[in-house]
């Protein structure tokens, strides 16, 4: 392998210094810092600069309600308790997810439900959700991922109509929105994630939103344990507070660098699945990864060869997730066969966000990349 990415890349790697880095090093996040270290209020839970989060948080989902806590992980696992998830029951998921959101119904006693996401695509599928509701279903969770944001409307009114609860997991696409309403707002209850990768990022950290005052008031009496048990620190929040004023005008660059990459892609055949996730009225994506599926009946190149042929340019690309499909039924409840699950949980191919804030010349770079690797194959 190592004398075929030395024959591939011909030289020097395209990004020699490797892929831009993040969090980006904003003056403004440093004053904030060093004003929470200068005061000493770093080491507090409750205060200026998590007040001021929490009304920013309000701000971009339109809720009322908002608990800070300590990652996206955890508040899944809070919204679940929120929204009295009893042992037993069962709650609906993209057989294609987050493995934190899987574990997440485990904790409180449930039984996954694991279901198809979309042809050529990463979210939910409703049709699969509907045909998957059981006496016992008491909640579905559906997460927008990858730039792709899912189908809420439908999934709101299959949910009103069998009396069961709608969890939204908008880790990662803060500030996007479906049809004109923001995410986040478009479930029960939503939660957001604030880890080292992120869009709007402490390095850790996560937030739940609803606009019930009683699972609202449910999440913090499971929080308290005769104080916080899962906090987001005054520290954390003063490095998040000054990301949400650039969290539009970075998600407009994002966007179009992204479409732009797409274009860029669209013809090496091997790449397949781009669906841009704005495409319906009033929706507004943003990109935490930028997706593609790797056709590997077209391709001599097994997935992982491929991406590390890519790495060796300098180029931030990794698989996605493992998904669920070969979870055991001691664990989960497979409905119908899972097909396009299983095509994204092999063939998917991820770029992380940041080189989406670069110029020009850099996202031709990344384009150049995939088509030298792609056109190299034997």
């Amino acid at each position: 392998m190592n004398q075929t990415l030395l024959a591939i890349r011909g030289g020097e790697a395209l990004f020699p210094d490797g892929p831009p880095a993040w969090p980006i090093l904003d003056e403004d996040v440093l004053t904030s810092v060093r004003e929470t270290m200068a005061d000493g209020s770093w080491g507090k839970y409750d205060g200026r600069w998590t007040d001021s989060l929490l009304a920013q948080v309000s701000k971009l989902s339109g809720r009322e309600h908002v608990l800070l806590c300590s990652s996206g992980t955890i508040a899944v696992e809070i919204a679940l308790r929120a929204v009295d998830v009893q042992p037993a029951s069962e709650v609906i998921l993209a057989a294609y997810d987050f493995p934190g959101n899987f574990r997440a119904i485990e904790a409180v006693g449930a039984c996954p439900v694991i279901v198809d996401v979309l042809p050529s695509g990463w979210v939910i599928d409703p049709v699969e959700v509907e045909s998957a509701i059981s006496p016992a279903t008491s909640a579905v969770i559906v997460s927008h991922l990858h730039g792709q944001i899912a189908d809420c409307e439908r999934l709101k009114k299959i949910c009103l109509e069998s009396n069961i609860v709608l969890i939204e997991d908008a880790c990662q696409m803060p500030g996007a929105s479906f049809a004109s309403q923001p995410i986040g707002s478009l479930g029960d209850v939503a939660v957001y994630s604030f880890g080292g990768s992120k869009l709007l990022t402490a390095g850790r950290g996560g937030a739940l939103v609803t606009g019930n005052p009683d699972y609202y008031q449910r999440a913090k009496i499971f929080c308290n344990r005769g104080n916080e048990a899962f906090p987001l620190s005054q520290l954390q929040a003063a490095a998040l507070v000054p990301q949400f004023e650039k969290l539009q005008a970075r998600g407009i660059i994002r966007r179009q660098n992204a479409r732009a990459l797409i274009e860029a892609t669209a013809d090496i055949a091997i790449l397949k699945g781009i669906q841009q996730a704005e495409s319906d009225s009033g929706s507004v994506a943003d990109y935490h990864e930028l997706p593609w599926l790797l056709d590997d009946v077209r391709s001599n190149w097994p997935r992982a060869d491929f991406i590390k042929a890519i790495q060796a340019e300098g180029v931030a690309i990794d698989v996605g997730y493992r998904g669920f499909t070969r979870r055991g039924v001691r664990r989960c409840r497979q409905h119908g066969a899972l097909i396009q699950s299983r095509v994204a949980a092999q063939q998917t191919l991820v770029l992380h966000h940041p080189i989406l804030l670069e110029s020009d010349a850099a996202i031709g770079k990344v384009a150049e990349a995939f088509a030298k690797v792609a056109n190299s194959e034997s």
